[in-house]
């Protein structure tokens, strides 16, 4: 049931759409009104959206709202907010919990392999990978890394950080970064990567759904680097993604979309004990990608598209790959209590109040059923 702050956040954004500025603006004064940010913790998520559809306005209007840039933002770089909530947010952890055992399923038992992790980032996820492997006995004699993440700076820390932990565990590991965007490598990238060590098993955390398409291309960017994938023999594709869409989305739906979404995942977090200061970081790191979805008014310029795990499937599918198999048998144990697990054909799910936040999707090639 919509509450009287749900339906002046959906006028402001009616009015917003409609050109209706003053409107706009009058509405999301009137919610401001209703806010206690520091008494209710729900109210700080309608300050989040309702600061988005301050920032749509401000390119025409100029238009001040309550909670200035420079105080949401604190300056903070995306990256150190993103460890915080691996810290604290069990969805984030749990993802990669689940994602490094279907990789270390894929890599079990052999004796060189080669790992393509598309958004590497500072190679957190790949470092915990090694000392899952360690654990188990299932580390490969060696092991090849290759990182894409569009950040030299990551890739240079994610190089050291690999190295560390590969003397650590007593692997032998090469690491090869090519720094730039996915969509961007050149063919003779791809070209080059058919000749890695064998086996191949790619990892994509969080990464893909910034690969933007336009309106009219055809074949759609996301289909075409599934497509250069699938061509590189992998036995193995892991793919980790916020399950909702704000991708073809109409901007009001897209509204409603990032609200049952965000709101769900601000509630999980304000259930946890976490310090108030973590916490407001955490909710600025989302509250970037609100302003992202929502706030954006020229669609070219949107970074954070998301889609359902049931699209990134028509996608794997159409790329010639099927969901693997046994997926109830790869949920890892200890997982928070705060947050579930829903294992499907080719997927599990991470859930709160029965809701799936994240989803963690395991793909091999088809011709292997």
């Amino acid at each position: 049931m919509r509450t009287p702050k749900d339906e002046l956040l959906l006028r402001a954004m009616d009015h917003a759409l409609s050109s209706r500025t003053v409107e706009a603006v009058e509405t999301l004064a009137a919610l401001y009104r209703l806010l206690d940010v520091e008494r209710v913790p729900e109210d700080d998520n309608y300050g989040i959206f309702a600061t988005a559809l301050s920032r749509r306005l401000e390119g025409a209007t100029g238009a001040l709202h309550p909670y200035r840039a420079s105080e949401v933002d604190g300056g903070a770089r995306q990256i150190d907010l993103f460890r915080q909530l691996m810290k604290h947010l069990p969805l984030a952890s749990t993802a990669d919990a689940v994602a490094n055992a279907l990789l270390a399923g894929f890599l079990r038992g052999r004796a060189e392999a080669t790992l393509l992790d598309v958004g590497l980032g500072q190679g957190r996820q790949v470092c915990n990978l090694l000392r899952v492997l360690a654990r188990s006995g299932a580390l490969p004699e060696h092991l090849s890394v290759v990182g894409v993440d569009p950040c030299g700076a990551s890739l240079k820390e994610a190089h050291g950080a690999l190295m560390a932990v590969a003397e650590e565990v007593g692997v032998s590991l090469e690491f090869v970064g090519l720094e730039s965007p996915v969509e961007d490598l050149d063919p003779a990238v791809w070209s080059a990567l058919r000749g890695v060590r064998r086996p191949l098993v790619v990892n994509a955390a969080f990464a893909l759904h910034h690969v933007v398409d336009g309106v009219s291309d055809v074949p759609e960017p996301r289909d075409v680097v599934l497509g250069r994938i699938a061509a590189l023999g992998p036995v193995g594709v892991v793919l980790c993604e916020p399950h909702v869409d704000h991708h073809r989305a109409p901007a009001r739906e897209r509204l409603a979309n990032a609200w049952h979404h965000f709101s769900r995942v601000f509630q999980l977090l304000d259930t946890l004990e976490v310090p108030a200061g973590e916490r407001r970081a955490i909710k600025r790191f989302f509250g970037r990608e609100v302003d992202d979805i929502v706030g954006t008014v020229n669609e070219s310029e949107r970074c954070e598209r998301h889609e359902t795990s049931q699209v990134w499937w028509e996608r794997l599918r159409k790329a010639g790959f099927r969901p693997r198999g046994g997926m109830e048998a790869v949920c890892p144990p200890g997982v928070h209590p705060a947050v579930g697990l829903r294992a499907e054909e080719g997927t599990v799910g991470i859930t709160f109040r029965d809701d799936v936040l994240v989803a963690v999707l395991a793909a091999v090639p088809k011709e292997d059923a």
